[in-house]
């Protein structure tokens, strides 16, 4: 976080604190002479102007105004139109603890933007770096006595507030105040709850911000604190909740650790999946097969809600049977710091299952895995632009089965006449004839780049 004190301390700036706090935040520089610029405010700013014109209603009404958009002060740039900032601009600020900031003639508006823009820069810098420290001190502190209550202790300090351990029904575990849950809160979990290893919820209310995370499989972190949480803070309570899945899963129920392992190796995490991997113990294939799967789960120990992880030489027994129960994509071999493209080989994999073929292998020979994975996702993005979940829903299923209406109709379960409707506005949205096997092809692999 950067502080108004942070650029008054930049000597080159020379600028002068005429009055408000000066330790109030600063997001963003924002440079405006119109007599109402809220309409494109945010909050957090530091407004900058020279006065040029004196707003209609007054000083006191454009503070006012200001004050209610969540400015964090005003810059105002003397030795142009005005020789000092006026009086009844400083009374008003004062009256309302506006943070008000003298801009010299020698100093432009562009080095203030840019000398936030470094702060800010180093700011985030700083702030993964003891991201980065707090992540370690929280595998040491899982792997001591009492566990849970010192990683959720050393969480709440991270986000500068509380943290609980609560269950599915929303009883606490265990927590690091003895305060209650806020209600809001069990609220949120009500609505996440039953989504999955990866599931969050998180509100910004006026008491502050509200975050929920999934903490392995019957688990969940709730933490309260500031309204702004930096990005690293959200990485650090990620970590929390994994580590805090683990422990929740151990000695007796070792499969809940399994989702939280398998979703760290996906998003890249492998040091920190590795450290958890060794306390179970559970041992991490390098290199590793992705599989993602529906229905039935392939065998193996690490199993997630839809990805499975596997080594190159224990792949699960998956027969291409029509009969199987369920779907399954196999992706290429990588090593573990490259699970994430095992998990897009995967994917693609995925998305040629069907009916007729419920498992399918990344072979390297499919026109997706050859392109560039940003721009078959951008291409991808806009071929299928303007349809909606349904008319999506519908096209995939008109395309797997090979145009055939009936056998459409009934696997979407409509009247063949609804389908007639949804594949005629489908075709409008995205300007193709479905007839067309040159569109049908560009289509398909378009939902298939995009998870279908």
């Amino acid at each position: 976080m950067v502080q108004l004190s942070d650029l008054l301390a930049t000597e080159s700036l020379a600028l002068r604190l005429i009055g408000g706090d000066p330790r109030v935040a600063v997001r963003w520089v924002a440079t405006s002479e119109l007599d109402d610029p809220t309409a494109f405010l945010e909050g957090g700013e530091l407004l900058l102007t020279t006065g040029l014109r004196v707003p209609r209603a007054g000083w006191a009404a454009w503070v006012g105004r200001l004050v209610a958009a969540g400015v964090s002060g005003v810059g105002f740039g003397v030795g142009l139109s005005h020789r000092t900032v006026p009086r009844t601009l400083t009374a008003a600020a004062a009256a309302t603890g506006l943070a008000l900031v003298e801009v010299p003639v020698p100093t432009p508006f562009i080095a203030v933007s840019r000398r936030l823009a470094d702060l800010l820069r180093r700011s985030e810098n700083e702030a993964e770096a003891a991201a980065a420290r707090v992540q370690r001190d929280l595998a040491a502190l899982a792997a001591g006595p009492d566990g849970t209550r010192a990683v959720l202790h050393r969480a709440a300090r991270a986000a500068g507030g509380r943290a609980w351990l609560l269950d599915a029904s929303g009883a606490v575990v265990a927590a690091s105040s003895t305060d209650p849950p806020p209600p809001a809160a069990l609220d949120g979990l009500r609505r996440v709850r039953g989504q999955g290893a990866r599931a969050a919820w998180s509100d910004v209310g006026a008491a502050g911000s509200t975050t929920l995370r999934a903490s392995g499989t019957s688990r969940w972190l709730l933490v309260t604190g500031p309204r702004e949480v930096p990005r690293a803070v959200h990485a650090t309570l990620g970590t929390a909740a994994a580590l805090l899945g683990l422990l929740s899963a151990r000695p007796g129920d070792p499969g809940g650790v399994t989702p939280v392992l398998v979703n760290l190796v996906l998003d890249g995490r492998t040091d920190l999946a590795r450290r958890l991997a060794a306390t179970v113990p559970v041992p991490l294939p390098d290199p590793l097969v992705v599989v993602r799967w529906a229905g039935r789960p392939p065998a193996g120990p690490l199993v997630g809600d839809a990805y499975a992880l596997c080594g190159t030489t224990d792949l699960p027994d998956l027969p291409d049977l029509p009969d199987l129960p369920g779907r399954a994509g196999v992706g290429r071999p990588v090593p573990l710091e490259q699970a994430a493209e095992g998990r897009r080989s995967a994917d693609l994999a995925f998305a040629r299952t069907g009916p007729a073929r419920p498992v399918a292998h990344a072979d390297g020979r499919s026109l997706p895995e050859l392109v560039a994975p940003d721009a078959l996702a951008g291409w991808a993005r806009d071929r299928l632009a303007g349809l909606d979940p349904q008319l999506r829903a519908t096209v995939r299923a008109f395309l797997a089965h090979h145009g055939a209406r009936q056998p459409t109709a009934e696997a979407l379960g409509v009247h063949r006449n609804t389908l007639r409707q949804r594949l005629a506005r489908a075709e409008t949205v995205l300007g193709a004839s479905l007839e067309d096997p040159t569109e049908r092809a560009e289509l398909w692999l378009a939902l298939g780049a995009t998870g279908g």
